[in-house]
């Protein structure tokens, strides 16, 4: 199956094959060997399906009417940040002029290697046919957004064969608003679709899908004191064998982390990574977790700011399902960033906030969050409400599988009944204050999410930013 997807890219691309170059035939036997590790580079890597499913199928509960849907996704795969970027700049300009030649899993940097990084123009945005370093590249954030479209249209179609004119929703970042237009794209030309651009900036205040922007109060070195606690030789010991099988090579402990970082978007940009093969498999497991702890400290639950700024986009979802019957649009489409949909799992509680991760050793029984599994690059969070006889129940999907409410899912797959949800929902934000907590008061008037309400009159078209 994934030869034939390869052969169907590079059929269709020889149409322009005097302006886009082909990428080695050696290429071919490379791209697609390396989807086992996606899942441990921290959601930098290209998208991949949540692999706790729990075994309970995606498809609508038998007898049952799907109500309303909403969907908060990240942008796709993409090329690193400018900051980033710098950081793999440096480790690649220590290889690049080693003057000997390379041994060990180095080794393929003898072989007319091309650094993935082509273009600075590139930085920041999603990967795309053009600007891929290899053709065959099946991981690209276009290609991914164009895909995610077909699967709605084949699991959500029918929700919206007779709403041919609907909103969509993105922030303004370019990279969110090119995943947006995609997924656009990819749904065909039957239906006649307003992109509504969202600003990011901190002066939109609550009328965001980036509530962090908005929050000046947040600390981004918070609870340092516990991340210095986990135990990082391992990326010592990477440096150490890496120089030993390369005499007179000066890798230190930061160039093994930023490693990492190439492997996952020499992925999403070439399609296979000879970097990603330096790393054993107990590095990368060590790696996972400390992106998780990372996440977990600083963007999730054990930052007890998230809640209340996850809490301005859940309350929004909350008020467009209970006006369910009301609206016209029955499918809310959205697009943002992975700290955004982080910070609305949390205050969901999707997202245990009950047991704090520990630093001083990876967890393999009780830890239930992986970045990785929640976040990967274009990642997508359905919120389903579906009537069952004279009842109604919500559910969330989450790359590809239900992930259940653990308090509160009884009903058919594994739902849970709407006034439970309710008064769950109201628990979860009973002392939640987004403007509070953040002093948005400080940086904005905005005290209010009101672009889902409005869009029809105000027609939301944020100036599209790098970043």
């Amino acid at each position: 199956m994934f030869n034939s997807i390869l052969y169907s890219i590079l059929i269709a691309s020889l149409v322009n094959a005097s302006t886009i170059p082909l990428g080695k035939m050696a290429d071919i036997a490379k791209i697609g060997t390396q989807e086992d590790i996606f899942p441990f580079l921290g959601g930098a890597g290209p998208y991949f399906s949540f692999p706790g499913d729990y075994g309970i199928s995606r498809d609508l509960p038998e007898g049952c009417e799907m109500k309303q849907l909403q969907m908060i996704g990240r942008h796709g795969e993409r090329y690193p940040t400018t900051s980033k970027a710098k950081s793999i700049s440096k480790t690649w300009y220590k290889l690049s002029n080693y003057t000997r030649q390379f041994n060990g899993t180095l080794s393929f940097l003898n072989d007319d290697y091309e650094f993935f990084i082509r273009d600075a123009n590139d930085l920041e945005m999603e990967t795309t046919l053009d600007n891929s370093v290899d053709v065959l590249n099946p991981y690209t954030g276009e290609m991914n957004a164009k895909k995610h479209a077909r699967e709605f249209l084949a699991q959500y179609g029918y929700m919206v064969e007779n709403q041919t004119m609907f909103a969509v929703f993105t922030s303004n970042s370019k990279r969110c608003h090119d995943t947006a237009q995609y997924f656009i794209d990819g749904l065909g030309d039957q239906f006649n679709i307003s992109l509504q651009t969202v600003s990011e900036a901190m002066s939109a205040g609550a009328n965001t899908l980036s509530a962090c922007n908005s929050c000046p109060a947040w600390d981004y070195d918070v609870n340092g004191d516990i991340l210095e606690k986990y135990d990082t030789t391992y990326l010592d010991d990477i440096a150490k064998r890496l120089n030993k099988e390369n005499k007179g090579l000066n890798l230190t402990s930061t160039d093994a982390n930023t490693l990492f970082a190439w492997c996952a978007y020499e992925l999403n940009a070439r399609g296979y990574s000879d970097v990603c093969d330096i790393f054993t498999k107990d590095e990368l497991v060590r790696y996972s977790y400390g992106q998780d702890l990372e996440t977990y400290y600083q963007e999730s639950a054990g930052y007890d700011i998230i809640k209340s700024v996850g809490a301005n986009l859940f309350n929004a979802s909350l008020k467009l399902m209970k006006q369910s019957e009301i609206e016209d649009q029955k499918v809310w489409l959205s697009f943002t960033h992975d700290t955004d949909i982080l910070n609305y799992l949390t205050a969901v509680g999707i997202i245990d906030d009950k047991n704090n991760l520990t630093a001083e050793y990876v967890p393999f029984m009780g830890n239930t969050f992986h970045r990785s599994w929640y976040v990967p690059q274009g990642a997508r969070v359905y919120t389903e409400k579906f009537q069952c006889s004279n009842d109604t129940y919500v559910r969330y999907v989450i790359n590809d599988a239900v992930v259940p409410i653990e308090t509160c899912s009884t009903g058919p797959g594994f739902s849970c009944e709407i006034n439970d949800f309710y008064d769950y929902a109201e628990k979860r934000v009973t002392r939640t204050d987004f403007l509070k907590v953040c002093n948005v008061s400080s940086v904005s008037n905005s005290t209010e999410l009101t672009f889902y309400w409005d869009w029809n009159t105000t027609h939301y078209n944020a100036s599209l930013l790098r970043q």
